[in-house]
């Protein structure tokens, strides 16, 4: 089991490789996060092409019901017409024609308005639609070529930290006693990648807290792993 200063010299040189280690990890968890907010961009922006086209296709169908309607009023009043000259003689039943007539022509009025209407609808909602198509397409070409990306960089990635990994094992992470390596290794997580600090001028270099004087004799002495009272990073002089 090696001595303090040699326990210290390898947790250096784990410190010094696990602070790159991590950075990747963190890029490794990063990449699925940003590559679904690609995603959700795109959704929203296709939703909303969704919805116009129903909108379109609602007052399409409108439309062609409200042409259909007028179609076979216009017909109705044409022959109301026919029937009225005819009828010009029985004054009641004249009457009667003529007021169905004009409550029929005020309908088609009515309806051929709410179509005006409907055409400007449908010719705003086309435009709007036609710049959604757009929107989405560049969107799905970059989310296609970001996710290529995305995969080519998180394998090279991948690839650095297994051979960050393996160089970890080989400086002497087995030489470590398993409460010291436990130790490093938990501070390691909670502490974003930097698990041991230098001590210079009383000041941790972790969270930049002064420390107590007796905290830098202990450390002098080299006879135990003294943490950082204020971070509990373990805490290291530099070497004359």
């Amino acid at each position: 089991m090696p001595d303090l200063r040699q326990t210290l010299a390898i947790l250096r040189s784990l410190q010094d490789l696990d602070r790159d280690l991590f950075r990747l990890q963190d890029e490794l968890r990063r990449f699925p996060q940003e590559v679904l907010r690609k995603r959700e961009k795109l959704r929203v922006e296709a939703d909303k092409l969704a919805e116009v086209e129903k909108k379109v296709t609602t007052a399409k169908v409108r439309l062609k019901e409200i042409e259909d309607l007028t179609t076979s009023q216009r017909q109705r009043v044409r022959k109301l017409e026919h029937e009225a000259g005819e009828a010009r003689a029985d004054a009641a039943l004249h009457v009667a024609f003529q007021h169905e007539i004009r409550t029929l022509k005020r309908d088609i009025g009515e309806a051929e308005e709410e179509g005006l209407g409907l055409l400007g609808e449908i010719e705003k909602l086309s435009l709007e639609r036609t710049a959604l198509q757009a929107a989405v397409g560049e969107l799905e070409r970059e989310f296609a070529l970001y996710s290529a990306n995305i995969d080519k960089e998180t394998k090279q990635t991948r690839d650095r930290a297994q051979a960050m990994e393996r160089e970890r094992k080989k400086r002497g992470t087995a030489e470590l006693a398993p409460d010291i390596l436990g130790q490093y290794e938990k501070l390691l997580a909670s502490r974003e990648g930097q698990a041991i600090a230098e001590l210079d001028g009383r000041v941790c270099q972790g969270c930049y807290v002064a420390v107590p004087n007796n905290i830098y004799v202990r450390l002098a002495r080299r006879t135990e792993l003294v943490p950082c009272p204020s971070c509990g990073r373990i805490l290291f002089l530099r070497e004359p």
